[in-house]
């Protein structure tokens, strides 16, 4: 099978483009450095810059592009980030509807944004979006897929919880703060984090393309944690104290508005759909999940050397 994904060369592209490799597929990425790619995604790998390089009919497309949010933000970089999705999107909506042979599944990504600040509720696939700009944001971005959708053509839209990876993402930016003594809950703690597993999240993106999910499904681990549960489960992990928190008003000055909405936002999510299609967690619990990437064996899993799994095969 022939996959096109865009955001091919980030965390969780590079994996998913390893897995896919792996697999016996063939991959076109489309990116602005497309020399990166054979470097970053695999020797077999073809790196395009423009949409009419792209050659042959494509079964599959994996669309993750998009600039990183968790930057402070301002005018121009909240323009950049809904740009870099938006606009991507739509060329690409519009490449698909030219083909003559359609692609058979399109998996577009969203996020838990979506859901914006939900306190404790559980939130599943049908609970409706929320307030605030990353809510705003993944509404949009998740809108501009459904001329696909009209048009008969199955579309998945992934919405990513917290990715957990030494190679890069929220958890990379912790460790060194937690490795020194110094990291804690942010705020009160008792916020709620969704989470899940780099090996997870390509797992299922394999299983959505496998099974055809064409609904939105929330990308999480089973087990949702508070802030406090987090940094004490990652202490523990690194054998080191958790006495520092960071209060909101310092997180606030830090970061602005990024940090109600990414940082201090509780997001209780659920993979109902992931799990009532069959998909098994390979890291269901966050002890498992941080004792496999921090423990003595877990160095971070190589982009290039997908761990195998039962998930990471074809069905």
């Amino acid at each position: 099978m022939h996959c096109l994904i865009t955001g091919g060369t980030g965390l969780i592209g590079q994996l998913f483009c390893a897995h896919w490799l792996a697999r016996g597929g063939s991959l076109t990425v489309l990116s602005r450095s497309p020399e990166k790619v054979r470097r970053l995604c695999g020797e077999s790998a073809r790196g395009v810059r423009d949409l009419q390089q792209v050659e042959g009919p494509v079964d599959v497309v994996v669309n993750l592009a998009g600039e990183p949010i968790p930057k402070r933000w301002n005018a121009r970089r909240k323009q950049e980030i809904r740009r870099s999705r938006l606009e991507t999107t739509e060329q690409l909506v519009q490449w698909i509807m030219r083909q003559s042979q359609r692609p058979r599944y399109v998996l577009s990504g969203s996020a838990v944004g979506y859901y914006g600040d939900r306190g404790g509720d559980l939130l599943k696939e049908s609970s409706g979006p929320g307030g605030g700009f990353a809510a705003e944001l993944c509404r949009d971005w998740e809108a501009a897929t459904q001329p696909l959708q009209q048009a008969g053509i199955c579309v998945g839209t992934m919405r990513t919880a917290i990715v957990l990876s030494t190679r890069g993402g929220a958890l990379s930016q912790m460790l060194p703060a937690f490795r020194l003594g110094l990291g804690g809950p942010m705020s009160s703690g008792e916020h709620w984090m969704s989470w899940i597993h780099e090996e997870d999240i390509v797992g299922l993106m394999l299983h959505a393309i496998d099974r055809h999910l064409c609904v939105p499904f929330n990308a999480c681990a089973p087990e949702a944690v508070t802030n406090n549960s987090f940094s004490r489960l990652l202490a523990r992990q690194l054998h080191r104290p958790c006495l520092m928190r960071t209060p909101a008003w310092m997180l606030k000055l830090m970061f602005g508005e990024m940090a109600e909405e990414l940082l201090l936002a509780s997001q209780k999510m659920e993979p109902r759909t992931a799990i009532d299609s069959g998909y098994s967690f390979q890291y269901p619990t966050l002890e498992k999940a941080l004792a496999d990437l921090l423990g003595p064996q877990g160095n971070g899993h190589s982009p290039g050397h997908p761990a195998n799994s039962a998930n990471s095969k074809s069905h």
